[in-house]
């Protein structure tokens, strides 16, 4: 009998649990975003080529370690008789396990451990399953927060799952809902986009799917044509020659021996596209998706030690290895897209896995086995057939949810923003998602007394502002509140302040919107109000906001003075992010002494937080403090806030070990060519301990990114 039910459970996980964030509002580049192409690439994939990464008004998640405790983690289970989907509705609605019940098997990576890494927009991202990204280039800034999620029923009474949210960046709203109808061997999700707005703006998805890496795991596609980015450059390539890697059949990522992806370019007109992972024992993994979420990708840590003490780092020891396969609705995750005023995107995606003849996937060239495993996934879901599937799920999606229907809350800023369309006439929201009032709470509270009170409730400048805000139809609100009676306070202008200097044009693609900003515009003001502020109330946050701006506009030694005089304020010490970011700047400034001073000059509890001992390492090893970094940061236990792409460690491993070397050999003071041709003999004597390597790749000086 085919059965199909949905469940509330939870799980216990080893796990280093999330601890805070990061106060200070993180502005976004103003700098250029387009990408440097070669001659030869196609003038097509130009179009709209240019990303850009934006935080505001979400705060960095990077306070986690590695100490793991056993955490309980809240499910949704889906299942019927050949598939059991978890999702973690606390985490951005992941999909932590897909599990095939017919052949017994786990089909994704299901990772073994809770372990934020330093790889999302805010910082904490956890490895495994499927993730949805929404909002601007990155892992998404709920990959580590809770959405709301609701258990509807569809026209014959069976239930499936809704998750939403209202994304604050793109002042947009993104639904998804699953479906594992009775009988059927696919998920399915369809995901809606909503621009409920009068303007337009640019969006972002990426599906993003890690499966086990086996060592002979083969990615296969609907497509072979990709764009391949990199340290060297854009490059447009046929898979599974790939110029990086001469000789090396890239449609198998264990040949690449750095981290690495490229991006399957599906061809105009095509209606829907696939991509898998083959396993070595002929088990498969797929996707299959509609129009627009045509185009894939292909990520990979690289064939090396720390590629593969990245994977384990982010799981256990000896597990978590794994490629990801991912689907979007842009050429790359480098290209913008534009999201027109009142309108939605919306398709669907299903996933499956089926046992195969090993031999034609693997033993065969990669056109055979594309069209081999093409016509296997054909017999499972043809794409007719998912386009009516598409059809009648698109009914579904409009389904409204009733507050009873929730069995899972996200944050209160749906709930507020709600409200001012209401009051303003805006909007409105979406009617087939819910946001209700009693998720508003104290991050929301100061916006929500200027919608009714009319003024923006003045805080204490000793204490952290419970959020930020950079909508500009908020910036209007608060901007007509400071003529009113209490209006005008140290507060109201700061958080004008931050909303100016983060004004940007949203109606056009990021290459276009950075020609046409208004950057030097806006900055003035910005800086104008937080001026203002500070002669209403000196503050560390107006002083921090006016060192943004100073160093935006390359001037050095006015940033640096905005800095001393915020640590001559008592509330330098409210958090260990402003200490954080200035011996950052220091020490790229290379002002080495200050940066030490400055450590020094910390209380010891705060003299342990692991980013500041990477600051004052950097310090310390150009100022030859080598005791420091023998007995305090190759002592340190294993470091948690690492960033992807992020060499600091052992950039100083090689040159305390060629400084050591120098001692050795009588050699005074090392500098220049000397100290190079050191260092290039630790790079070959000297390999790094495990737990301190997190290059992506073996290579020397090899990057990881074209640098922009």
């Amino acid at each position: 009998m085919n059965t199909m039910a949905v469940s509330i459970g939870v799980m216990t996980i080893p796990g280093a649990p999330l601890e805070g964030c990061n106060p200070l509002p993180m502005f976004h580049k103003k700098d250029e975003v387009n990408m440097v192409t070669p001659p030869d690439f196609p003038e097509k994939l130009k179009e709209n080529l240019g990303g850009r990464s934006l935080v505001l008004p979400y705060r960095m998640q990077d306070r986690y370690s590695r100490k793991r405790l056993p955490l309980k983690m809240k499910t949704i289970i889906m299942e019927n008789e050949y598939l059991k989907a978890t999702f973690w509705p606390e985490n951005g609605g992941k999909l932590y396990s897909l599990f095939d019940k017919v052949h017994n098997c786990e089909l994704l990576m299901a990772n073994p451990a809770y372990q934020p890494g330093n790889l999302a927009l805010r910082n904490a991202w956890l490895s495994g399953g499927i993730e949805w990204n929404f909002g601007a280039l990155g892992h998404h800034y709920f990959t580590c927060s809770p959405l709301f999620a609701a258990i509807l029923k569809d026209e014959n009474g069976e239930e499936f799952l809704r998750m939403y949210e209202y994304e604050r960046t793109k002042c947009a709203v993104y639904q998804m809902d699953f479906h594992l109808p009775a009988g059927s061997p696919l998920l399915y999700a369809h995901v809606k986009l909503f621009n409920p707005f009068d303007q337009d703006t640019t969006t972002y998805w990426w599906t993003n799917i890690a499966i086990p890496e086996d060592g002979n795991t083969r990615v296969l596609s609907s497509a072979e044509q990709v764009i391949v980015f990199s340290a060297e450059g854009l490059s447009y390539e046929k898979v599974p020659d790939i110029s990086l890697f001469p000789g090396k059949d890239l449609s198998y990522p264990h040949h690449a021996t750095r981290g690495f992806d490229y991006f399957f370019q599906t061809p105009d007109g095509a209606r829907s596209a696939w991509e898998a992972g083959a396993y070595k024992d002929g088990m498969v993994f797929f996707d299959r998706s509609v129009a627009p979420l045509l185009y894939h990708k292909m990520f990979c840590w690289g064939n090396h030690a720390a590629g593969k003490h990245w994977q384990e780092y982010l799981a256990q020891p000896g597990q978590g290895y794994y490629i990801e396969i991912q689907a979007g609705i842009a050429r790359s995750q480098m290209h913008d897209k534009l999201f027109p005023a009142r309108s939605t995107i919306e398709w669907t995606q299903c996933f499956g896995g089926m046992r195969l003849d090993r031999a034609k996937l693997h033993d065969t060239s990669l056109p055979e086995a594309n069209a081999y495993l093409g016509e296997q996934i054909d017999e499972v879901i043809r794409e007719d057939e998912l386009m009516t599937v598409n059809e009648r799920l698109a009914g579904l999606a409009l389904l409204p949810v009733a507050e009873g229907q929730l069995v899972h809350q996200g944050s209160g800023w749906g709930a507020l923003e709600a409200l001012r369309c209401q009051r303003m006439g805006d909007g409105p929201l979406p009617e087939s998602v819910c946001f209700p009032f009693s998720s508003i709470g104290e991050e929301q509270y100061p916006w929500y007394a200027l919608l009714t009170n009319g003024v923006l409730p003045e805080e204490s400048a000793d204490v952290i502002p419970p959020s930020w805000m950079v909508d500009p139809k908020w910036l209007a609100l608060l901007e007509e509140s400071l003529d009113r009676p209490g209006g005008e306070t140290w507060c109201s202008r700061l958080h004008q302040g931050v909303m100016l200097n983060e004004m940007m044009d949203r109606c056009h693609v990021a290459y276009e919107a950075s020609r046409w900003g208004r950057y030097g515009e806006y900055r003035g003001k910005a800086r104008q109000a937080l001026e203002r502020s500070l002669a209403l109330q000196p503050s560390v946050w107006a002083l921090r906001c006016l060192f943004a701006i100073a160093d935006e506009e390359g001037d050095e030694a006015r940033a640096e003075q905005y800095y001393d005089q915020l640590f001559a304020l008592p509330a330098a010490l409210v958090d260990f992010a402003f200490a954080s970011e200035f011996m950052g700047w220091l020490t790229r400034k290379r002002k080495y002494e200050k940066a030490w001073a400055l450590y020094e000059s910390l209380p010891a509890s705060m003299q342990k937080t692991e980013r500041l001992i990477l600051h004052a390492a950097k310090a310390a090893i150009k100022l030859r403090k080598l005791d420091f970094i023998r007995d305090v940061v190759f002592a340190h236990e294993e470091y948690a806030d690492i960033k992807e792409g992020e060499c600091s460690l052992t950039d100083i491993w090689f040159e305390y070990c060629a400084l050591q070397m120098a001692a050795e050999r009588g050699i005074a003071h090392p500098e220049g060519a000397v100290l190079e041709e050191l260092m290039e003999e630790a790079w070959v004597k000297c390999p790094p301990p495990a737990e301190i390597d997190f290059r992506m790749s073996a290579e020397r000086k090899a990057r990881y990114r074209m640098e922009q």
